[in-house]
């Protein structure tokens, strides 16, 4: 087999069409100009260019066969051509800031740039170590269960609170539909004193703030059910006594605060007990305390009864994705397992895995600039970005062979 027939078997053939055909732009990147298409194709001169600038410039970092060896360092070997060049062209004008790039760049003209961006788009991709190494290639990132780190504290909840916060035990309240940081707040307020109530502060006392967010999350995104424990009260009169709740809690009980709990749906006899308890000091509020205070037993069993036999609303919460749906949102742009054929974006497939995640917290962290990709990244959780970096760093790298054809009309 020639070696071109090789190179064509190993990568992805792209058909590419002259400039006049190409897709005009998208809100991420513009569309490329004459300069990189001829690069798309590069003649042995620019190669040649790009191979010794890549020696002079580049080598001592990403190696002259575009593999680095140094952890977060990204491989450049088969990387997109024109990503490549607007990335260098970014570190040139400063508007990528990396020291060791800023100087490297610093004195390279345009002609330079374009050629080792060609020059490390001609390599052939490096197979990462976990398969060069004959490890399975499929690296199981499952569904990516986006609760998965939650999963073992939460099954102290189930008995009390149902799997999905809808409590079927008389006097336990439903955890769903609440406010993430209102369910957040009120475990701190267990552990703090505020709320007085051995059992629960045992059992939240050794949960760090970044986990009860993360249940919080949970509970907020289940869908809330009504309780069976409606209570003994007359739901008219409760009806009418609710008014001055109403500016916190919503006329219905559904409160559209993020810190104010909804009451709708809630269990009549867990309700009636969390009044006392503010009443008695057990729990420390003092708009609560000064709300209950003038309300007779008769009065609180009413508003528990009214309160237990409304709807509640699921709170416009966003479900966290899981790892496959990132990945496939990913795949838009990077195509699949995260190998493009548009040159403009790049390729991450067997990339190094400490890179791509110091990117991805580049872009949450708005260091680098692309509104793109910080309103994707910005709702990673660390776990988000463990799998997806686990999942490209592992897949197989291939290069792209483009091929010039003309367009139809130039054919007639």
């Amino acid at each position: 087999m020639s070696r071109t027939l090789q190179t064509l078997a190993a990568s992805i053939v792209f058909l590419l069409f002259p400039i006049t055909c190409w897709p005009q732009g998208s809100a991420a990147t513009d569309p490329i100009n004459a300069s990189e298409r001829s690069a798309l194709s590069p003649p042995a001169s620019m190669i040649e260019l790009g191979k010794n600038v890549a020696g002079t410039a580049c080598a001592s970092c990403h190696g002259i066969n575009g593999v680095s060896t140094e952890p977060g360092i990204p491989h450049v070997a088969g990387q997109r051509t024109v990503y490549l060049y607007r990335v260098l062209q970014a570190y040139q004008s400063r508007e990528r800031h990396n020291d060791a790039m800023n100087h490297a760049t610093g004195f390279l003209n345009d002609e330079a740039l374009l050629a080792v961006a060609a020059y490390y788009a001609a390599l052939a991709p490096a197979r990462p170590a976990l398969l060069a190494d004959g490890a399975n290639e499929s690296v199981d990132v499952s569904l990516g269960d986006p609760f998965a780190g939650i999963r073992d504290p939460m099954e102290k909840c189930v008995k009390c609170h149902g799997e999905d916060g809808n409590s079927s035990a008389s006097g336990m309240p439903n955890l769903s539909g609440q406010d993430p940081v209102y369910f957040t707040a009120s475990m701190k307020a267990y552990t703090d004193g505020s709320r007085n109530h051995k059992m629960m502060k045992k059992l939240v006392m050794n949960l760090d703030e970044m986990t009860l967010e993360k249940m919080g999350v949970f509970y907020a995104v289940q869908e809330p059910a009504r309780t069976k424990t409606t209570g003994d009260g007359d739901t008219d009169l409760g009806r009418a006594s609710s008014e001055p709740c109403a500016a916190c809690h919503g006329s219905d009980g559904n409160a559209s605060g993020a810190d104010m709990p909804t009451l709708a749906g809630q269990d009549a006899r867990y309700f009636m007990k969390a009044m006392q308890a503010y009443r008695d000091g057990n729990r420390h509020h003092q708009p609560m305390f000064d709300a209950v205070n003038s309300l007779s037993e008769a009065e609180i069993s009413n508003l528990a009864t009214f309160y237990a036999t409304q709807e509640p609303v699921r709170r416009n919460v966003r479900t966290p994705l899981t790892t496959t749906e990132w990945i496939d949102r990913c795949e838009r742009c990077h195509g699949i397992d995260g190998n493009s054929t548009d040159p403009r974006f790049p390729m991450l497939a067997g990339q190094d895995p400490v890179y791509l995640a110091n990117a991805l917290q580049s872009y949450i962290g708005a260091t680098r600039s692309n509104t793109t990709m910080h309103a994707m990244s910005d709702p990673l959780t660390a776990t988000d970005i463990e799998r997806i970096v686990e999942h490209y760093s592992t897949r197989e790298p291939k290069s792209v062979v483009y091929m010039q054809l003309p367009c139809e009309e130039q054919l007639e």
